[in-house]
C-alpha cells in the first residue's frame, strides 16, 4: 500500500516534465518529442527547438530541494553516455534537425520543492 504522505514517484515526474515543457514553450521553443525513447540506448525527457538551436532536456523534479546535493549531482557519467547516444539515435532519425547550422546542447531543469532551476549545457 502507498503511503499517502509521500506523492506518487511516477506521476511526480510527469507534473514535472509539463512543468518543464510549459516552462520551454513561454520561452519560445517548440517540443518536438516527450520522453524520446531510443531503444536500449535510454530515454530523453523533452526535446526542443527555438531557431538552430535544439535542446535535450533532463527533467528532475524532487520534493525537497537540496537533497544530496540536489539534482545536478544525480547526473551520472552514465546518464550523460545515455543522453549523448539517444541524442545521436534522434539526431539519425531526424535528419532535419542533423545539420552544421543546429546547434545542440544538453540542459537539466529541475523543480526542487518550490525552487525551478535551469542549468544549461551540462554535457561538454
Amino acid at each position: 500500500m502507498e503511503d499517502p504522505g509521500f506523492p506518487d514517484k511516477k506521476n511526480y515526474g510527469r507534473e514535472g516534465e509539463e512543468r518543464a515543457a510549459l516552462r520551454l514553450q513561454s520561452e519560445g521553443f517548440n517540443i518536438l518529442a516527450r520522453n524520446y525513447f531510443a531503444g536500449r540506448n535510454g530515454e530523453i525527457d523533452i526535446v526542443a527547438v527555438k531557431n538552430s538551436l535544439l535542446l535535450f532536456v533532463e527533467v528532475k523534479t524532487r520534493s525537497t530541494g537540496d537533497t544530496y546535493g540536489g539534482a545536478i549531482y544525480s547526473i551520472s557519467r552514465r546518464k550523460i553516455n545515455s543522453l549523448k547516444k539517444s541524442a545521436q539515435h534522434f539526431l539519425l532519425n531526424n535528419p532535419q534537425y542533423y545539420k552544421k547550422e543546429i546547434t545542440c546542447r544538453f540542459d537539466l531543469i529541475s523543480f526542487e520543492g518550490d525552487d525551478f532551476n535551469w542549468v544549461e549545457d551540462i554535457v561538454r
